[in-house]
C-alpha cells in the first residue's frame, strides 16, 4: 500500500454505530483524518464547516439518504469535485447504476474488504491530487496567453497547429508618452513595479471590452478584435474604440499619457513559429498599418484609418486629420482623430 496523500481528510457518512466504528479503525490506523456524520443532512451541515479530500456515502439513513445528499453535493460548486464513493449493502445494479449517474466516482459494497476499500480511496485521492495539480499548472500557464485564446483553445475551438486564417480585424496599438525619459530616471525595480501596475490596467481594459490581448512590447500595447470572438466588423471595431478611450482615461488617472493608433482590414489570425513553440498573433499590411499609426499619433488621442473610421463614424465624434505619408507605405493614408 503506497503511502497517503498530503490531503487525507475523509468524511464518513453512516447511520450504523457498528460501521462507524469498523471503517473508521481502519482509516485512522492508515493515518487518515475522520469527520463523522450519521446521515445526509447532518453530511451537508459538516461540509458547511470543513471540506475533506472524499466521502464514503451510505445510502439507507434517516432524513436524507445517501442519494438524495449525494445530488446535492454534485449541485453545489463548493462540493461537486469532491469524489464520492458509496459504501452500501445494497447490491441491486439500478443502486448502483444511479450511484454512479448521480456523480460518485466508486461504489463498494458491504461487508467491504480492508485492503480493497484503502486501496480505492487511495487510487481516487491520487486521481484527485493530479486533476488539482493538472488545474494549478493549467492555471499558470493561462498567464502566457490571452484568456480569449486560452478559452477556445480548451474548449476545442482553436488546435494547437501552425494554421492561420485571414480574417477581417480591428488592430490597435498603444504606448507610453516619454516612456525612455522615465526609464533613465527610475530603478530598475521601481520601473517593473510601475511598469507591470501599467499593464494591468491595461489588460483589465482589454478583458472589459472582449478583445484579445496579443502582447505587451515593453511600454507597447498590441490588441486586436475580430477572432477568437467577433460580432461582426462594425461592432469588434466600435468596441475597440470604446476600448481606446477608456484606456486613455485610465492611463491619465496613472499620470500617464499614451498615444493609440488603430486600422481594420483583413489580417492573418494563427499560429505561428514551430511545432515546439508557437505564439498565436497576428500579421498583415493591416497589422503594421496599425502600428504606423500608432507612431505618428499624439498625447491622449486617437488616429485611425479611412478603414477604422468608416466602421466607427456613426458611432463617435471624429475629426479629419488628412492624408499623410507613413512610414513604409507607398501611398498617403487618408486619417481620422477619434475624439469620443
Amino acid at each position: 500500500m503506497a503511502t497517503i496523500l498530503k490531503a487525507t481528510r475523509i468524511l464518513l457518512v453512516d447511520d450504523t454505530v457498528e460501521n462507524i466504528q469498523v471503517a473508521g479503525a481502519i482509516l485512522k490506523q492508515k493515518g487518515y483524518q475522520l469527520n463523522i456524520a450519521r446521515n445526509g443532512r447532518q453530511a451537508l451541515q459538516v461540509l458547511e464547516k470543513t471540506l475533506p479530500d472524499l466521502i464514503l456515502l451510505d445510502i439507507v439513513m434517516p432524513e436524507m439518504d445517501g442519494f438524495e445528499c449525494c445530488a446535492q453535493l454534485k449541485a453545489s460548486p463548493a462540493t461537486q469535485d469532491i469524489p464520492v464513493i458509496f459504501l452500501s449493502s445494497n447490491t441491486s445494479t439500478a443502486d448502483i447504476v444511479k450511484g454512479f449517474e448521480l456523480g460518485a466516482v466508486d461504489y463498494i459494497i458491504k461487508p467491504f474488504n480492508a485492503p480493497e476499500l484503502l486501496s480505492r480511496i487511495h487510487t481516487h485521492l491520487s486521481l484527485r491530487q493530479a486533476h488539482l495539480e493538472l488545474e494549478e499548472l493549467t492555471q499558470k500557464a493561462s498567464c502566457y496567453i490571452s484568456p480569449h485564446v486560452f478559452q477556445a483553445i480548451f474548449k476545442g475551438e482553436k488546435n494547437t497547429l501552425l494554421e492561420t486564417t485571414e480574417k477581417p480585424l480591428t488592430v490597435f496599438f498603444s504606448d507610453i508618452v516619454g516612456f525612455t525619459k522615465r526609464t533613465e530616471t527610475m530603478g530598475d525595480q521601481s520601473l517593473t513595479q510601475w511598469l507591470n501596475g501599467y499593464c494591468d490596467k491595461m489588460a483589465l481594459q482589454v478583458l472589459k471590452h472582449g478583445g484579445t490581448l496579443d502582447k505587451f512590447i515593453g511600454d507597447a500595447v498590441m490588441v486586436f478584435y475580430g477572432d477568437p470572438k467577433s460580432n461582426g466588423p462594425k461592432e469588434d471595431a466600435v468596441a475597440c474604440t470604446r476600448m481606446a478611450i477608456e484606456m486613455i482615461q485610465e492611463a491619465m488617472a496613472m499620470d500617464i499619457n499614451i498615444r493609440v493608433g488603430m486600422n481594420s482590414g483583413p489580417a492573418f489570425v494563427g499560429n505561428f513559429g514551430t511545432q515546439k513553440q508557437m505564439n498565436y498573433t497576428i500579421i498583415g499590411n493591416a497589422v503594421n498599418l496599425a502600428s504606423r499609426l500608432e507612431r505618428s499619433s499624439e498625447p491622449g488621442k486617437i488616429l485611425v484609418s479611412q478603414a477604422t473610421y468608416d466602421l466607427v463614424k456613426d458611432d463617435f465624434w471624429c475629426e479629419l486629420r488628412g492624408a499623410i505619408r507613413l512610414k513604409g507605405m507607398v501611398n498617403d493614408i487618408q486619417t481620422y482623430w477619434v475624439n469620443g
